[in-house]
């Protein structure tokens, strides 16, 4: 006889599996009745009447184009394929008052006049990318209005192709003048819009995922509207979330038969990779998925590797003299390669990817300037194959040999390294933190300085290593960690001054934009540090 039929949980939301009595209520119902409320009130708050006053950033439409854009605005799941083209307003249409005269003449000539908001939850309200969209512009907003645009965001390039909403409103993320009464007046708003879009989509996924069809429970569409959650994921700071809806894909990848059910689809497969190695090094886990095909060989890492190491690297490996080349000799014999081995070569390699890739930027900033720090699609396709080798490493709990503790500093600096890049291209929501205290431990220790840093070459890597740290945004216990061992470093027997430290960590992989955090640096140094010329 079968059992009385179990309640169904949701795949993609945090659920306490431990106790599956207690999933959906407290033991307490006043408690439980204070969550729920908590948890609606902005959703009820969104819910509401305007006031008769405007509240938010209105926009002049033309009466035409309004009416058809609403006319044409597609119903269910696969709103997003109708023709965004269509649908996208010519920038004449949009006109934002300035000032409260432009405002009231604006208002009382010409009628058509829409809560920007309104249209938002009307027109948009099925697009997957809609929640994303929302929280996007909100952090827009708030670095629009900040004299230093903040970085702890995730800028999804491949949205504003897939999304109608995104493809539709774009204008508005290199519009000042929008973004910033938009946010003073409705940050509130768009923040519960989003969370009602991300719990709707969740909802979508959730019928799929229970549908008796498999092809369509597993179909495109819904992985789909996965990535669009991990994207508000993302953006919203919950990485926790993005993580459990990545490893969701992964099941639903699964489920229809594996990764090779993605290689007639290598538009999705990228989207995919691409959000996979972000939630990786968020986490700092291996990937879930392999790299994309797109990303898998781009020309700069053609002739890289350990070919262009940087040359203090270069130098240890090939110093005759040292015990460094008897290390190499053993781990090039075949018989030899084991995974300790293995996991340093890849490294070096790496190493020598970023080295290569610190040229191309060089060079791209010299002929392009500033701009190719907006080009987020063409940055990612350069880092994320070195992201996706170095998460991919084998793991080790703890470093024994030296060779061990120079790998590991040399990963956690080169993803340092990565996350600096790619939080300058907005496309990393989380910080360097955890890493930097990792990699100060192992080189803060004295029997390290003296028995695995004991050559020039070596002491350069790590100083470089050093400065990274001290530039990444650390802590203010890690700051002052960093800046005494790079002190004790200048100060005698050796004597050296930060200019022939700054000479000398420039044969790293290195570029620009490291250049004015260590002018501070320096200054900093030289004013608590040393008391002496720099």
């Amino acid at each position: 006889m079968e059992g009385p039929a179990k309640k169904r949980r949701l795949l993609f939301l945090h659920a306490d599996t431990r106790n599956p009595t207690t999933q959906r209520r407290t033991r307490s119902k006043s408690l439980d009745s204070k969550v729920r409320r908590h948890l609606m009130v902005d959703i009820g708050m969104s819910r509401r009447k305007p006031s008769k006053a405007p509240q938010f950033v209105t926009f002049v439409w033309s009466l035409a184009e309004t009416s058809g854009a609403l006319s044409s605005t597609g119903q269910g799941e696969h709103s997003t394929s109708r023709d965004v083209d269509h649908l996208q307003v010519p920038v004449k249409d949009l006109v934002v008052p300035e000032t409260a005269a432009q405002y009231t003449a604006l208002y009382t000539a010409m009628p058509p006049i829409l809560n920007a908001l309104s249209v938002f939850e009307k027109e948009w309200g099925e697009d997957w990318f809609s929640a994303y969209g929302f929280t996007l512009i909100m952090v827009a907003g708030r670095n629009a209005m900040g004299s230093t645009c903040s970085t702890n965001t995730f800028w999804f390039p491949f949205a504003f192709r897939k999304s109608a909403f995104l493809h539709h409103y774009q204008q508005i993320f290199t519009s000042p003048n929008v973004l910033i009464p938009l946010y003073r007046r409705s940050a509130r708003e768009l923040r519960s819009l989003a969370l009602e879009r991300s719990l709707k989509t969740i909802q979508c996924v959730e019928s799929r995922l229970s549908s008796s069809d498999a092809s369509n429970a597993t179909s495109d569409s819904v992985l789909h509207a996965v990535l669009a959650l991990v994207c508000y994921n993302f953006t919203s700071l919950d990485f926790d979330q993005a993580m459990i809806h990545v490893k969701g894909m992964w099941i639903v990848v699964a489920a229809r038969g594996g990764i090779s059910t993605l290689e007639a689809n290598q538009d999705l497969m990228l989207m995919i990779s691409w959000v996979d190695i972000t939630a990786a090094l968020l986490h700092d886990t291996k990937p879930l998925f392999p790299l994309s095909a797109p990303m898998a060989s781009p020309s700069v890492f053609r002739d890289s590797g350990l070919e262009t190491l940087p040359a203090p690297l270069l130098s240890v490996i090939n110093d005759e003299s040292t015990q460094n080349t008897r290390f190499m000799n053993v781990i090039s014999s075949i018989g030899d390669l084991n995974a300790q081995n293995t996991r340093f070569m890849n490294v070096m390699s790496c190493i020598g990817d970023l080295n290569a890739l610190a040229a191309l930027v060089r060079f791209e900033l010299a002929t392009k300037g500033n701009a190719i720090w907006d080009d987020e699609e063409q940055m990612g396709f350069l880092v994320n194959p070195v992201t996706h080798q170095l998460l991919d490493q084998p793991l080790r709990s703890k470093p024994v040999t030296r060779w061990d503790i120079i790998s590991e500093a040399l990963r956690l600096g080169a993803m340092i390294w990565i996350i600096w890049v790619k939080r300058r291209c907005r496309s990393y929501p989380g910080t360097a933190e955890a890493r930097i205290s990792t990699l100060l431990k192992v080189l803060s220790s004295k029997s390290n300085a003296e028995h695995v840093w004991n050559s020039p070459d070596l002491r350069l890597v790590r100083l470089w290593l050093l400065v990274l740290c001290s530039i990444s945004e650390p802590s203010d216990k890690d700051l002052a960690t960093s800046m005494e061992m790079i002190a004790s470093e200048m100060k005698e027997p050796r004597s050296v001054l930060w200019v022939e430290i700054m000479a000398g960590i420039r044969q790293m992989p290195w570029v620009d934009i490291f250049e004015p955090p260590c002018v501070k640096l320096g200054q900093r140094l030289l004013k608590d540090y040393l008391g002496a010329p720099i």
